[in-house]
């Protein structure tokens, strides 16, 4: 029961608006980033991608369901899906696991959000109650839970430097899942996060090193200096291989 020629009416009426020019350019490509892409890892913001691409990231499409192993990049990002859905087929490609396995111990730096931390996890614990083997670099059970275990806006600090931030930044983004963590003592925390429609800060995400996997989905546009962040950390992970 919108009127919308009232509506139209009224913003006919708006004067112009003065935007400044963007002069962003694009860099030259510094660094390969291998990005997880398939029916399982399929929740991505077109411009967080194409905001690493304007710092310098060139990045590769895999796929952690068909593939037999990571490509050849300095780099990898693990975003946000449904492996819930594909247990089998991801506890089946242990060749892709391995591959992973390989790469994070040789230290090459991994991103992951929600979905993908939930296969780096040691185990996926399905709706039926069943264990599932993941990757295993993330040291930590996900187990799924019938309903909603957060969702919401959030702002983070950074409690340890990781590959995309140092300790004391503020990131920006939001959470949705309904799958919980089981973890040992010690487990070095990444964020403290403020809101999720939560009165108090909560705890949240694993960081230790060239690994941060996290429930917090956050765009590398609205946040550039961990876009830029995780370019350098790359950067540096190619030129070790290079011997440089």
């Amino acid at each position: 029961w919108v009127d919308t020629e009232a509506v139209l009416d009224v913003a006919r009426q708006a004067p112009l608006l003065e935007v400044e020019k963007s002069e962003t350019k694009l860099k030259v490509k510094k660094v390969l980033i291998g990005v997880a892409r398939d029916e399982a890892f399929s929740f991505y913001y077109p411009a967080s991608l194409e905001a690493l691409e304007r710092q310098g990231a060139e990045l590769v499409d895999f796929s952690p369901l068909w593939d037999s192993s990571i490509p050849d990049v300095d780099g990898l990002i693990f975003g946000g899906g449904f492996p819930e859905m594909f247990l089998h087929e991801l506890v089946g490609n242990t060749a892709m696991k391995a591959s992973i396995r390989e790469a994070a111990a040789c230290g090459m730096p991994i991103y992951a959000e929600c979905g993908g931390l939930m296969y780096l996890c040691k185990a996926i614990q399905g709706f039926n109650g069943e264990c599932y083997e993941m990757v295993g670099i993330v040291p930590a059970v996900c187990k799924m839970q019938k309903s909603l275990q957060r969702i919401g806006y959030v702002k983070g600090e950074t409690l340890l430097s990781s590959i995309i931030a140092d300790a004391g930044d503020t990131l920006k983004g939001h959470e949705f899942h309904f799958s919980t963590l089981e973890y040992g003592e010690g487990f070095p925390w990444a964020y403290n996060l403020q809101g999720s429609r939560q009165k108090e800060g909560h705890l949240e995400g694993y960081s230790n090193k060239n690994i941060l996997a996290s429930y917090l989905h956050l765009s590398f546009d609205g946040n550039p200096k961990a876009g830029e962040k995780l370019i350098e950390s790359c950067e540096r992970y190619h030129c070790s291989k290079e011997g440089k």
